[in-house]
């Protein structure tokens, strides 16, 4: 597996691996054009190509090899993957709309590949008439680890997705799942990485938001996401907490720099401080904490920045303290985090630890 480099510039990191020259060699041979048109809006989901050849090194796809793909989208990233597993492998790629498989279908055929099958379908469900498989990859956020992705690939083989870390919203991080002999889960590395959540009757819809609304006609509902809040089962104090983050007037600099800022996210989710809550407000999306009576917020992007209540706020205090101890721990990565599973219906949850994964 390629190591992932970080590099520091004052104070901002940076997280993309170096690309192995099979996957560069792949993206040379591939006209996205083709497949996303000269606008790269041919089709309403696309992931942006850097992201892809992001992701694709964790796969660590060989010559030969079985790969399922959950999301076919434009067929793009489909064509990739047949360059990685070559003549000799096979790639199976579901979508739940039929209209994005008979698209990539054509295209595909277009380009000259024989070794790509598309299907419609739940990509919850995988692909059973076409297991095993040596990799699955998926470019939608499924609920949880599916079990039926577990069961069809083999040991050994390797899971790559995105997967909720937390009971709170956009707490997703990329998950690479060694297979164990017994098609459970076995070892988790984690990258930053969110996508759409799929579409899928398992899904529970809620995605975990206290109060979520449409203001001023924005396209994404603004929304706050804290489980204190939940467990209150107090709406008006919940519309109260919503309308202090909405009012939030306070902002000032943080030192920490876009893509950064996500691996703070992440460790201060695993940390689990009390009043931790996630928001949007607006096009800004925020992590931090909130209590009856204060509100203070990292924003991630798309400007990085603190925004509390006011100036004094306890809140905004205690967001300040979270930042300083991850500091102090070397502002430690995603990649660091430890995470386990545990059993769900159909499936399992991922759950982030605290303290830094063993490395040995």
């Amino acid at each position: 597996m390629p190591l992932i480099r970080l590099k520091r510039t004052g104070f901002l990191m940076t997280d993309t691996p170096t690309t192995p020259p099979t996957v560069t060699a792949a993206l040379a041979r591939v006209d996205e054009t083709h497949y996303r048109g000269t606008d790269k809006r041919a089709v309403r989901q696309t992931t942006p190509a850097s992201v892809i050849e992001r992701h694709l090194p964790l796969l660590d796809i060989q010559e030969g090899m079985r790969v399922l793909e959950i999301g076919t989208g434009s067929g793009y990233s489909t064509a990739l993957l047949a360059e990685l597993a070559g003549p000799r492998g096979t790639v199976v790629s579901v979508d739940v709309e039929a209209d994005l498989i008979t698209r990539a279908t054509g295209l595909h055929h277009q380009a000259g590949y024989t070794t790509i099958t598309s299907l419609t379908g739940d990509g919850y469900t995988g692909a059973p008439d076409h297991a095993p498989f040596d990799r699955l990859v998926a470019w939608t956020t499924p609920p949880h680890l599916p079990t039926a992705w577990v069961e069809q690939v083999r040991p050994g083989g390797i899971i790559l997705a995105p997967l909720v870390c937390a009971p709170i919203a956009y707490s997703t991080a990329m998950a690479r799942v060694t297979v164990a002999n017994d098609h459970t889960p076995g070892p988790i590395t984690l990258s930053r990485g969110q996508y759409v959540p799929m579409t899928t009757p398992a899904l529970n819809r809620s995605r975990y938001a206290t109060v979520s609304r449409v203001i001023d006609g924005e396209r994404s509902p603004s929304y706050i996401s804290a489980p204190w809040l939940t467990a209150t089962e107090d709406q008006d104090l919940a519309e109260a907490v919503f309308t202090r983050m909405l009012n939030a007037a306070h902002t000032e600099p943080v030192d920490i720099g876009w893509p950064e800022i996500e691996h703070f996210k992440l460790w201060t989710i695993a940390h689990k401080p009390a009043g931790l809550t996630m928001a949007q407000r607006g096009k800004e999306t925020m992590v931090g904490i909130t209590t009856t009576d204060n509100a203070g917020f990292v924003a991630l992007f798309p400007n990085t920045r603190l925004v509390a209540d006011s100036a004094t706020s306890p809140a905004l205090e205690y967001v300040r303290a979270l930042i300083q101890e991850w500091k102090e721990h070397g502002r430690p990565t995603i990649d660091t985090l430890g995470a386990h599973t545990t059993p769900t219906h159909q499936g399992w949850t991922l759950m982030l630890d605290p303290n830094p994964r063993n490395t040995v």
